[in-house]
């Protein structure tokens, strides 16, 4: 990541962190990133650094929170293309 990516990660982990502190709610701390506008790449480097957990663990949180289904469906449908083109090679 370069150096402003990083410190935009940084900040919005700060900014998040109490959220977290308060409620240690994956779901609840999804729909606060989404709400200030930090979606996709970074908000699971934002939940991983706020947790303190895995890229993985990051990965699920972000996933599974309600308020991420549009983002799980499109990852699904994506990783379904891909596996259908694999049969095209």
């Amino acid at each position: 990541m370069d150096a402003e990516r990083t410190a935009r990660i940084a900040e919005l982990a700060a900014t998040a962190g109490p959220v977290w502190a308060e409620n240690h709610d994956g779901w609840v701390l999804q729909e606060f990133l989404k709400e200030i506008g930090c979606d996709g790449v970074d908000a699971v480097m934002v939940t991983r650094q706020v947790v303190g957990c895995s890229l993985g663990e990051a990965q699920e949180m972000y996933f599974t929170a309600p308020c991420r289904a549009a983002e799980l469906a499109f990852h699904n449908a994506f990783m379904e293309g891909l596996e259908r083109s694999q049969g095209d090679l």
